[in-house]
């Protein structure tokens, strides 16, 4: 054979390289070579993909320990289906158990599906531009390596008591540009033990009023390690 390929895979990049010999590369060849390499990447590495298991209907799924489900904004959407097939993509021996950071984006979901409260190996979830109404009760508890939580661009309109109990590793919560008009006395006070939670964004909601937890916040910083909380544009 006069030429060969060697294909290498580096910080989740694709590196290809042809050595030639002194003799004439056919190109048609070498295509063929890189088609038989791709394939055999995307069976094996699962590279782009979800290793296999199935992406919810017009969604994009990408990455592996971090996922992210992308539904691009579509409207064409069976709500049932597309909750049922997320519980099935986020229940799977794949993913459970393995998932470090999940992103449902771009969705027409009204409701935080039940799977997402059952992966306890979550450090980051991010569920931005969908249709939230609400954050589910005895949901979120039960995450307790979250410590970057971001839902920005939903429809929320309540923060009820005890939504985010026991976070102890939440560093970071971000709430922009929802509906919420009304907090519990007890979300963010000192008995819902979120130690370390230094950033709250609450900008462009619909708050008229703040009530004292804003100052519960307060106690848990320091001259040097100032909580910063956001609430512009609000009402």
């Amino acid at each position: 054979m006069c030429c060969w390929l060697k294909l290498t895979r580096c910080n989740s990049q694709i590196q290809f390289i042809v050595y030639r010999p002194a003799c004439n590369l056919i190109m048609t060849s070498v295509t063929n070579m890189l088609l038989t390499c791709l394939l055999l990447l995307f069976t094996q590495f699962g590279v782009g993909t979800t290793t296999g298991t199935q992406c919810p209907t017009n969604c994009s799924c990408t990455g592996d320990t971090s996922l992210v489900v992308d539904c691009r904004g579509l409207s064409d959407f069976d709500l049932k289906q597309l909750s049922d097939q997320l519980d099935s993509l986020l229940s799977s021996k794949v993913t459970y158990g393995r998932l470090t950071s999940l992103s449902i984006i771009n969705s027409p979901l009204t409701h935080v599906p039940r799977s997402v409260c059952r992966l306890t190996t979550l450090t980051e979830l991010y569920l931005d531009h969908n249709r939230l109404s609400g954050l589910p009760d005895n949901c979120l508890t039960n995450l307790k390596n979250l410590d970057n939580l971001t839902v920005s661009d939903n429809s929320i309109l309540t923060l009820q008591d005890g939504v985010f109990d026991g976070l102890r590793k939440l560093y970071r919560l971000d709430l922009r540009r929802n509906r919420i008009g009304s907090i519990g006395l007890s979300v963010f006070a000192t008995s819902s033990h979120l130690s370390n939670l230094f950033y709250i964004s609450l900008s462009q909601n619909n708050l008229t009023s703040l009530e004292p937890w804003f100052y519960d916040r307060g106690i848990i910083g320091s001259p040097s390690f100032k909580v910063w909380i956001n609430v512009t544009h609000n009402k």
